[in-house]
C-alpha cells in the first residue's frame, strides 16, 4: 500500500511526514504520562535505589514467678514467654504491636534483649497461711532436780521502805549488848542508812533453804568433778576432799552425803555454786530488795515474825549455851514471814544476786522510788542476808546487810531461789508440806557419830580460833 501527499503531487516516498505526524502526538503522550507519574511519586522509587527494608526485632523475656503457696513446698514457679514485635504479623490481624504468648522457650536471637521481670507481692491485710513463730529451745530441768527443789511461793509486787532508821539501830545496839552480851557497833549498820521506797514486781520465792539432798543431786547431774570448777569456771562448794568439815563425800565418780543430813541446809557453796544451782533448776538468786520483802512484808516489821525478837524462832548463836551449826529447814515454823518462807532470820546468812556496795542504798534514795533495784553493776563482794547460827540476833534484823567474796564459800553461807511471775514452771512438784515442816525434826547428830567433822551442827565458832571462818565486822558476838 503507498501513501500520496495530501492535496499535492506524489514527487517522492511520504515515509517521513508520517513519522513526523505520529511522533508529535506520542510525545505529547508521553510527557502527560511522565507528568501524571511524577505527582504520583512512583518516579522517585524509579530513579532512587530501593533501599533494603531493615526489620528491629525485641524479644523480651518475661518470666513471671508466682508465689509459693506455703502448704506446697514443691511448687513450681509459672513461666510465660512473651515476644514483642514492630513487624506486624501477617498471621494476626493488622495493626501495630503484636503480641504472641507461647507455651515454650523461645530462644533469643542476637542482639535481643532479654528481662526478668520478679513479681511484686501485694500486701494483704490477713495472710493466708502466717508464718510459725520461731520458739528458743526452752532449757530442760533434769528430773531428779524438779522432783527435789523446793516449793515456791508468790510474793505480791508492791512498795515498801528498804533500809533502816538511825532510831532502829541504837535499839539494836542496846539489845545486843545488853540482853545478848555481845559485841555490835553503829558501824555495821551504816551500809543500811538510809530507809528508802522500792517498788518491786511480784515474784516467787522458795519457802526453804536448799538442802543437802538438794545441792548434791545437782551436783551428781554436772558430773564427776564439777564440784572444782564447774560453776562458771569457779569452784561450786568443797567436799570433804579439799576440807574436813565438808558435808559432801566425793568418791571419784559420785557425790554423796551421810543419811542424817539430806534435809539441812547446804552450805559452803560459792556464791557462784549458788547461782547455778538455781539457773539449773530453771529459777534464780534473789535480789537484795526481792529478800528484804520476802522478809519484811507491807508493815515494814523488823524481824520476819514481827518487831520483837525471839530466841525460840531462829537459829542464831544465843542462848550462849546453844550448840553450833545450823538446823534441818524450817525447824522454826513460827518464825516464818508473812508470806510463808522460812529461815530468814538465823540458821543460813543467805547469798542474793546483787553486787554489794556500801553506799548503795544513798545511791538508791537520791533516785526516789526505785523499781525492782539489782544492785551496782560491778563490786568486789555480794550481799549476805539473814543473818546465821554462827551470830547474834543483831544480823538477823531482815534489814542488816552483809557481804562475803563471792569465790569463797563459808559454814554459815547458805543460799535459796526465786523466780520471776508468771512463770507456769516455778512452782515445784515438790513433796514438801508446809504444814508439817519443823515437826518431827531429828535431833543434832552427837559428836561422836562417824562424821562428826562433817556435821553442819559440829563446826566450831570462828571464835575457837577457826581462820576459816574470816568474820571481820560481820558476825559479832
Amino acid at each position: 500500500m503507498s501513501y500520496r501527499p495530501i492535496g499535492g503531487r506524489r514527487h517522492r516516498s511520504a515515509a517521513w511526514q508520517w513519522v513526523i505526524i505520529g511522533f508529535i502526538p506520542g510525545l505529547f503522550c508521553g510527557l502527560s504520562i511522565m507528568i501524571g507519574v511524577i505527582f504520583e511519586g512512583s518516579m522517585l522509587d524509579f530513579v532512587l535505589p530501593t533501599p533494603v527494608p531493615r526489620v528491629e526485632t525485641t524479644v523480651v523475656h518475661v518470666v513471671m514467678t508466682a508465689t509459693e503457696d506455703p502448704n506446697s513446698p514443691s511448687a513450681t514457679p509459672l513461666t510465660e514467654f512473651v515476644v514483642v514485635t514492630a513487624t506486624t504479623d501477617p498471621a494476626l490481624s493488622a495493626g501495630g504491636l503484636s503480641a504472641v504468648s507461647v507455651s515454650s522457650p523461645i530462644p533469643a536471637a542476637s542482639g535481643a534483649e532479654t528481662v526478668a521481670l520478679q513479681s511484686t507481692p501485694f500486701p494483704t491485710a490477713t495472710p493466708t497461711s502466717p508464718p510459725a513463730p520461731v520458739a528458743q529451745p526452752a532449757a530442760q530441768v533434769p528430773e531428779i532436780l524438779q522432783v527435789l527443789r523446793s516449793l515456791a511461793v508468790s510474793v505480791p509486787g508492791g512498795t515498801f521502805t528498804m533500809g533502816t532508821l538511825p532510831a532502829e539501830v541504837i535499839v539494836a545496839i542496846e539489845e545486843c549488848t545488853v540482853r545478848d552480851g555481845g559485841a555490835c557497833l553503829a558501824a555495821y549498820a551504816e551500809d543500811s542508812y538510809p530507809a528508802h521506797p522500792v517498788t518491786v514486781d511480784a515474784f516467787l520465792i522458795e519457802t526453804t533453804e536448799v538442802t543437802l539432798e538438794q545441792y548434791v543431786a545437782f551436783l551428781n547431774v554436772r558430773g564427776p568433778g564439777s564440784h572444782l570448777n564447774g560453776c562458771a569456771g569457779f569452784p561450786c562448794i568443797q567436799t570433804r576432799n579439799e576440807s574436813a568439815d565438808a558435808p559432801i563425800v566425793f568418791d571419784s565418780a559420785n557425790y554423796s552425803i551421810p543419811g542424817i543430813l539430806p534435809q539441812y541446809p547446804a552450805y559452803g557453796m560459792t556464791w557462784y555454786g549458788a547461782r547455778e544451782y538455781c539457773e539449773a533448776i530453771g529459777r534464780r538468786l534473789p535480789t537484795e530488795a526481792e529478800w528484804e520483802r520476802a522478809a519484811r512484808g507491807d508493815d515494814g516489821r523488823i524481824y520476819p515474825w514481827g518487831n520483837t525478837w525471839d530466841n525460840a524462832l531462829a537459829k542464831t548463836n544465843r542462848p550462849l549455851d546453844t550448840p553450833p551449826g545450823p538446823l534441818p529447814i524450817a525447824s522454826y515454823p513460827l518464825g516464818a514471814s508473812v508470806y510463808g518462807v522460812y529461815d530468814l532470820a538465823g540458821n543460813m546468812a543467805e547469798w542474793v544476786s546483787d553486787w554489794y556496795s556500801e553506799r548503795y542504798y544513798e545511791a538508791l534514795a537520791g533516785q526516789g522510788a526505785a523499781l525492782n533495784p539489782a544492785g551496782p553493776v560491778t563490786g568486789l563482794e555480794k550481799v549476805l542476808r539473814g543473818g546465821s547460827w554462827n551470830s547474834v540476833p543483831f544480823f538477823s534484823r531482815a534489814v542488816h546487810r552483809q557481804s562475803w567474796d563471792p569465790s569463797e564459800g563459808q559454814r554459815w553461807i547458805g543460799f535459796r531461789c526465786a523466780a520471776d511471775v508468771p512463770n507456769d514452771d516455778a512452782v515445784a512438784s515438790s513433796d514438801l508440806n508446809p504444814a508439817t515442816l519443823g515437826i518431827n525434826v531429828p535431833a543434832a547428830p552427837p559428836q561422836e557419830t562417824e562424821f562428826a567433822n562433817a556435821q553442819p551442827t559440829q563446826p566450831p565458832p570462828p571464835e575457837a580460833n577457826q581462820s576459816a571462818d574470816r568474820t571481820a565486822s560481820n558476825s559479832a558476838g
